[in-house]
Order: C-alpha cells, then structure tokens, then sequence
C-alpha cells in the first residue's frame, strides 16, 4: 500500500533532506540558500516596483508627457542593471548549494552502500535495488536539482502573491451586476476572477496528468534496464563474438529499448493532453484579465496606465496561483526520481540482519557452525555444517558442481547473509581469490597492489617474474581495461601476484587456478607455499592434482559433509 503524500513527504524529509541539512556542512548550505532568498526578496521587490513603473509609463504615454517618458525610461535601465545582478547571484549561489548537496549525499549514499557490504546483499535480495548505479548518478542529481528548483519556486510565488495581491484588489475596484431591482457588489472581484480562474485550471491539470507519476517511474526504471544491457554487451564482447550471438543480443536490446518506448509514447500522449492544456490555459490566461478589466476601462475608470499595471498584477497573481500547472510535469517526474531514490535508501537502512552471526577470537583457527545455509529463495542448500580449520593446515573442498563450495567460503568471508550459525575467525588477516579476479580500472601497477598494498617495484618485478608474467614489466605505468586485455588465465596470474605483495596469513581460493594446466596450477600453488610460509591455504577445487598439494580434504556432497586427511 502507497503511503499518503503527508506520510511520503515525511519519509522524504527524514530519509533524504535531513541528513545533509544537520550535516557538518549545514552552516555553508544555510548560507548559500539565505543569500539566495535574500536576492529572491529583492527580485521580487523589483518586480512589484516594475509594476508601478508600468503605471507611470504608460500613462506618460498616453498624455503625451515627452520629459516623464525619457526620465522613466531611465529609471528603467538602472532597476533592469539591478535585476541582472540579483537575478545572477541567486543563481551563482544556488548551483554551488546544489553542487555541495550533490558532493555529499553521493558519498553519503556510496558510504551506506558499500558499509557491510549491503551492495553485495542488496543485489541479492533484488529489492528496492535495480540498477544502484542509475540510482547514485542520476537520481540524486534529479532529486536536488528538482527539489531545489521547486521548493524555491513555491516560495518565490508564494512571496510574489502576497507582494501583489493587495495591488491588484486594490486595482480591482468593485464590480457592479444588477440582478433585477438588486445589484450585486464584488469588491476585489479581479482577485476572485484569479483564485477562481486558477483552482479550475488545476483541477484540469491534475486529471490530465494523475498518471505522469507511475509513467515517469517506469521510464526511469526502462531506461537504467537497458543503459544496463548495453553496459552488459560491452563487458562480455569477447564471449558473444565467440558465442556468434550478435543476432540474439540484438533481440535483447531491441526488446529492452522497445519497452523504453512503448512506455515513452504513454508518456507523449499523456503530455499531449498536458500540454494542449497548458497552452490554452496560457493563452486565456491572456485574454481573461482583459475581459474583467475592460468595463471599468470602457467606463473611464482607470487610465491606460491603470489597465497595463492591473494586468501585470493580474498576471503575476494567477501565475502564483498557477504554480501546480506550471509545475506539473515536474512535480510527478520528481515524485518518480525520489520514488526510486526513496526506495534505495530504505532498502539501505533496512537490511535485516544476518542470522549468521561473526565473532572474532583469540584462536588462529577458523570455526564454523552453521544449522543451515539457505537461498535467498529460502530453500536450504547444506545443513549442519561444523567444521575447524586450523593454522598450518592446507585444506581442499571439494564436491559436486552446485552443491554449495562457494556458497561456503561466501559464508566465511561475510558476504552471505542466508544461513543460521556462528563463524569465529582468527584476528589475523584473511585473503579471498575468487574465479575470476577483479581487475580495477588504472595502471597495471594498481592492478597489482589492489585494493592497498604498497609494495616496492622490486617486489613487483619479482612477483611478476615469479608467475611468468616478465613481458608485463615494461607496461606497470600504461592504464588500460585489463579485463578485456589480459586472458582469465593471466587474471588468475595477476591475482597470485596480489596474493605474494599482501603476504595473508589464510589464503581462500574458490577455483582461483582453474584456467591454468596442471602444471602451472602446481608451480604456482608450490610458488606460494615457498614465498608465503606462514599462511594457512583453503582451495575449493574439482581436479585430483589439487589433492596433493593439501593436507586435508572436505567433501561437501548430497551425503552428510566429511572431512578426511589426504
């Protein structure tokens, strides 16, 4: 059930304004906005001054007054230079306010992302989190351009009512209309022909365009889907050339862009609607004041001047009261934008916690004891695992494909939040090398020392010679993308590289050889036990060369799990 707009509006401020307005930045973010409202004031005190100016100039003209008319257009060149200035500075200070709101909730968000590893576990549990991405690049940037953009706009008119509001009554007179032997006295009645002129105009526009909400949703949503298809297509070019799939991907990206359109031309015929509105509410917003105004101007009432300053009232006060119309297709592409934004957070600060619980000990050993580890479905893939892995001891998982290897050693390294048991780990350092190794975009010597190693050229040099990767010496400096440069069985080299600069005391690798030969698997596994001999290795492996290069074997199989000496 969708929360009510008070409610909605609520979560918003407590979830994505109030964070950043009692952040440590709120005095320099207080500052820029009170300028920029302070130069909104006297914006606004212009315009209302321009209103009377309006008066005096057009009755100059009128009368024919040769002197007042050069004097007033004068005093206009010197009210436009103000209004330059002021116009420039409130915009000057509200791009660097959004730029710094921008700056710090990006990394607020990335912060909670990444904290725990909630990236890892929201992809999981795919809830609220479809493309974090799109989410963190664009609609953090949507949400405060549009809140910003909104919120200043409703007080601008807001102020702007009220500046003109007595102008225009006071302007208005009284309307006389004789009933029969009665007549009838609206004083004013140019501020009710506005209020009115406006409610109804809103009312259309709200019918008209109720849905842009859930369309302006789905098309962000359609549009990140297939921003992520292409992302896709490019980083696995090598396996679809191989594959010869160009046809099929073709389909999936017709078939991804075509919901972005079918969901596009909604959009287009509900602002069709819209906008043939807009225009004709602009266009007899035009004409209206003249209509209410012209009898008392027929009846010589108000002068000429009178007439043009009462409808630059008229107008300023219907467009105040006008602001939904305006607004309108922006207001339901932000309620869209911070939807999705909403949701990102929520889910962000939501996470249930794991039933898997972590501590740390004085042991150097590993002790697992887990009831059961589950899907994120909730079946049950393994249960009553109770295992010790002690230092010293070169431990090979083995067991049937799918049967949960993996999942198990995502278990110990904290990344899987679906099981019930307790994890004690030692306080030394742990390293996890997965199938396929993370190359980082830079150099190829950050490549090396991912994610913070600091080691010497030397030790590089050495390493690189170590793992038959010599020819790559000369290219430490050159920043490429080496996922696509290096072949997985060179990754899986470059990762052994990581493993003797970071120098762990237990070493987990999930098939981290598994591109290589026998041979090459052997010398590298015989290469880390010579150069890293107080580490403690723990593969998961199918091949029977892995067996002799560990002490013990784990056999996680249909049957209850066994541990055996080898």
């Amino acid at each position: 059930m969708k929360p009510s707009f008070p409610a909605f509006l609520r979560q918003v401020w407590t979830h994505l304004i109030r964070p950043y307005w009692t952040s440590e930045e709120r005095w320099i973010a207080a500052g820029l906005l009170g300028g920029h409202v302070a130069l909104m004031g006297l914006y606004i005190a212009l315009t209302v001054y321009l209103n009377y100016w309006n008066n005096d100039f057009f009755t100059a003209l009128q009368e024919l007054n040769k002197s007042a008319f050069f004097h007033l257009l004068g005093i206009f060149c010197i009210l436009a230079c103000f209004a330059i200035v002021f116009y420039t500075s409130k915009f000057y200070l509200l791009q660097n306010l959004e730029i710094r709101w921008r700056t710090w909730m990006t990394q607020h968000l990335l912060q909670h992302w990444m904290k725990d590893k909630r990236y890892y576990t929201l992809q999981l549990q795919g809830d609220g989190s479809d493309n974090p991405d799109q989410r963190i690049a664009d609609d953090i940037r949507q949400f405060i351009d549009n809140s910003l953009n909104l919120s200043l706009s409703l007080l601008e008119q807001t102020v702007t009512l009220f500046s003109f509001l007595g102008i225009l009554w006071s302007l208005s007179g009284t309307l006389h209309i004789p009933l029969g032997s009665l007549t009838l006295s609206i004083p004013g009645y140019m501020c009710w022909g506005a209020l009115l002129y406006a409610i109804f105009g809103t009312f259309v526009s709200f019918y008209l365009g109720r849905s842009l909400i859930g369309l302006n949703y789905e098309h962000e949503k359609r549009e990140a889907n297939f921003r992520y298809s292409l992302v896709r297509f490019r980083e696995n070019m090598e396996g679809i050339a191989f594959y010869q799939g160009e046809g099929k991907e073709q389909r999936i990206l017709a078939s991804r862009f075509e919901h972005v359109a079918e969901n596009f031309y909604a959009i287009i015929r509900r602002m069709l609607a819209m906008n043939s509105w807009n225009s004709f509410y602009g266009q007899l917003q035009y004409l209206f004041p003249f209509l209410l105004a012209a009898p008392r101007f027929f009846a010589k009432e108000i002068t000429f001047g009178g007439l043009t300053q009462t409808m630059s009232a008229f107008t300023q006060v219907s467009t105040s009261l006008s602001f939904i119309i305006t607004n309108f297709p922006l207001l339901m592409s932000w309620r869209a934008t911070t939807n999705r934004l909403l949701e990102f957070k929520v889910s962000l600060e939501n996470l249930p916690p794991s039933p898997l619980v972590y501590t740390k000990h004085q042991k150097e050993a590993i002790e697992v004891a887990c009831d059961h580890i589950s899907l994120p479905l909730g079946s049950v893939l393994k249960e009553d695992l109770k295992f010790t892995f002690k230092r010293g001891e070169d431990t090979l998982i083995t067991g049937p494909t799918g049967v949960g290897k993996s999942t198990f050693a995502r278990v110990i390294a904290g990344l899987w939040p679906y099981g019930k048991g307790d994890v004690k780990l030692p306080s030394s350092s742990l390293l996890f090398l997965p199938q396929k190794p993370y190359m980082p975009l830079g150099s190829l010597e950050d490549v090396l020392q991912y994610p913070a190693s600091k080691a010497s050229q030397e030790d590089i040099y050495e390493g690189l010679d170590s793992v038959g990767l010599s020819g790559f010496k000369s290219r430490l400096s050159e920043v490429n993308d080496w996922a696509r440069v290096l072949s997985l069985g060179e990754q899986q080299r470059i990762a052994i590289v990581r493993v003797l600069l970071a120098k762990p005391q237990w070493l987990f690798m999930d098939e981290a050889t598994s591109a290589m030969d026998e041979a090459s698997e052997s010398h590298l596994y015989r290469l880390l036990k010579s150069q890293l001999q107080d580490t403690t290795f723990i593969s998961i492996g199918h091949r029977e060369s892995l067996k002799a290069l560990h002490t013990r074997e784990i056999w996680l199989g249909d049957t209850p799990a066994l541990s055996v000496a080898v």
